[in-house]
């Protein structure tokens, strides 16, 4: 890594490969890590399509797994609905 006279940081593209497995490693997402380690995220996107690395979804895009429990409700949960309101304006809605 060469730091320049301007304060910009050069990588080779082996060292941006250590940058991803570095960043996978870590379980944060992309934007997150490199809030973390002062990179610049259009940098890490350019080198990403370059050397054709696959992103890991944001956590939000992770699937997470909701069961349904029912303790002798069935009658209620029959004509149940349920709606989630997530960030950004996603509603999701269950209707039985």
């Amino acid at each position: 890594m060469r730091v320049l006279a301007d304060g910009r940081v050069k990588r080779s593209a082996a060292e941006w490969r250590r940058v991803f497995e570095k960043c996978e490693a870590s379980g944060l997402s992309a934007l997150a890590f490199c809030r973390r380690e002062k990179i610049p995220r259009s940098t890490f996107t350019r080198w990403q399509q370059r050397l054709r690395v696959a992103p890991s979804p944001p956590d939000a895009a992770r699937f997470v797994e909701l069961p349904l429990v029912a303790t002798g409700a069935d009658a209620l949960l029959s004509s149940a609905a349920l709606e989630l309101s997530l960030p950004g304006g996603v509603v999701l809605r269950w209707r039985r």
